[in-house]
């Protein structure tokens, strides 16, 4: 029985031994004992990186061992994020020393500011990164033709629209490197919109369906109280077979995009385009514009009422809309 309990004693003894052994160099690191035996890199840290991508790539170029006990350290051991740009990491750093340099700003970050406001046509859009210098208005057209990895791009279906992205360059203000092209521009607002999609919806069941509603919605509505009652005004149209009848639709068709008519006339209603919904039935076939989340979730779930028209209130004019039932009372209540 006692050379059982030996035996015991002397496996439980070497199998801890061998745990230390294979654990030390990892502790060793995290301890910032161990230190980066190689020449100084330059290490870029790609803008909205988190510390499990920049582990591995630390890891890949053999800067670091282990790719767990960076991202320990970057999230018990330090005083900020990780910062984009281009880093020096150093012969002779430890672990620490590495994750303070990530967590410092560098000091020569040449970034370029893109602001892009909810209801931005992709033409308006490409003129604007070619204001700011990322690339030509050209050069933005073509990279819409590249290929990006995203899961809902999948489900944009085969259509006569004019751009298959329309739609799902997510409005907001991006901060890019001066070196970045057109394609990291487009791929960087793609991104957006699918980590912004995801935040309110678990599928991709009706995407195009939901995103070109809500393109109409962000066009017409001023007033955010507003957007799910358009919608409801839209599903309602549809669901009777009538013309939708937008005008945005008309100066998306027009305009080619860049919505620069101060007004509508009615010569403007006979422009030949399948995104004229004075001329074409059912939804346009693609998104006319890329819209801000609030006009998505109201295109997803549209205010129930019995509405078919709408005006602005010109009495008002506040960007409010005055809603009616029949074509007598849109007539009725023109000021």
């Amino acid at each position: 029985m006692k050379k059982f309990k030996r035996i015991i004693t002397l496996t439980v003894l070497i199998l801890v031994v061998l745990a230390v052994v294979k654990i030390s160099p990892l502790a060793l690191e995290f301890m910032s004992i161990s230190k980066y035996q190689g020449e100084d890199v330059s290490f870029e840290v790609a803008m909205g990186a988190g510390a499990s991508q920049v582990a591995d790539e630390l890891v890949e170029r053999g800067i670091i061992k282990n790719r767990y006990t960076f991202i320990a350290r970057v999230r018990f051991f330090s005083k900020g994020s990780i910062y984009y740009g281009t880093h020096t990491i150093e012969n002779g750093m430890t672990l620490g020393d590495i994750v303070n340099v990530l967590t410092t700003p560098p000091e020569d970050t040449n970034t370029v500011t893109l602001s892009v406001p909810e209801g931005y046509s992709i033409e308006m859009i490409a003129l604007r990164a070619a204001d700011a210098g990322l690339c030509t208005y050209d050069e933005f057209i073509n990279a819409l033709g590249d290929d990006y990895d995203y899961e809902f791009i999948n489900h944009i279906p085969a259509a006569d629209y004019k751009y298959k992205l329309e739609g799902f360059l997510f409005p907001n203000t991006y901060e890019f490197f001066a070196t970045d092209d057109a394609h990291a521009v487009i791929d960087k607002m793609l991104g957006a919109f699918q980590n912004e999609y995801a935040k309110y919806f678990t599928g991709y069941d009706r995407i195009y369906e939901i995103v070109t509603k809500a393109s109409i919605v962000e066009r017409e509505a001023v007033l955010d109280s507003e957007r799910a009652t358009i919608a409801g005004v839209i599903n309602n149209r549809l669901a009777k077979d009538m013309l939708l009848q937008v005008d945005a639709t008309v100066v998306y068709a027009k305009s080619a995009g860049l919505y620069d008519m101060t007004q509508v006339t009615y010569a403007d209603l006979e422009v030949m385009s399948p995104y004229n919904t004075y001329k074409t039935n059912g939804l346009t076939p693609g998104p006319i514009c890329n819209p801000g989340i609030k006009s998505i979730l109201a295109a997803a779930k549209p205010e129930s009422h019995e509405w078919l028209f709408y005006h602005t209130d010109e009495v008002k004019k506040d960007g409010s809309h005055i809603f009616t039932k029949t074509f007598d009372d849109h007539v009725a209540t023109m000021n």
